[in-house]
């Protein structure tokens, strides 16, 4: 049901998200000569199904006036939707002795949700932007610690991380709510 539900909300899924994922992108771009212009969720006339794109320009100095680089990068909203699915899924779906429990779960998920969405998506729509500032610095095969990044999250690293992210929550919010065999303990 939450593969289907998942398919289903992709789209709507990466509207809604968007302006989180661009101001997560300013704050990283803020040291770096990107400029972000805008993000959206379009379909791409040169390949299948609908993507988050993320348009900006490379300088190949900050105080450089003229852009060296436009760039649109892409991840597909089906890729946007896996890792909020699976840490959801899981978390709601953990077995809670107490409503205590459940809402702790739920508050502590929110700000680790967070963090599982910056170390994927906003990563990977960065990705081009390291790529073009290390070809612009004279590096014409550039394999940058964005880019090893990206390629673990592609290869299945952002249901890894989905998951550990799930119970490492689940694991801290169990031991800020006691079970009653400690509250009765002497």
């Amino acid at each position: 049901m939450a593969l289907i539900a998942g398919a289903l909300g992709a789209e709507a899924y990466a509207r809604l998200a968007a302006p989180y994922y661009k101001s997560v992108a300013a704050v990283f771009v803020q040291t770096r000569p990107w400029t972000l212009t805008i993000i959206d969720v379009a379909r791409d006339e040169n390949r299948p199904g609908v993507f988050l794109r993320l348009h900006g320009e490379v300088r190949e100095a900050a105080s450089a006036v003229k852009p060296a680089a436009i760039l649109t990068t892409r991840v597909q909203v089906g890729a946007v939707i896996e890792a909020p699915l699976i840490f959801w899924t899981i978390l709601l779906a953990w077995p809670s002795s107490t409503t205590r429990l459940r809402l702790t779960l739920f508050a502590c998920g929110i700000p680790v949700f967070l963090s599982v969405e910056t170390a994927t998506t906003v990563c990977q729509l960065l990705n081009g932007f390291a790529e073009a500032s290390a070809v612009l610095a004279g590096n014409p095969d550039p394999l940058t610690m964005w880019e090893r990044w990206s390629r673990f999250i592609e290869s299945g690293g952002r249901d890894v991380l989905a998951v550990c992210a799930a119970l490492l929550t689940v694991a801290g919010a169990r031991r800020l709510v006691p079970t009653a065999a400690a509250r009765s303990a002497p």
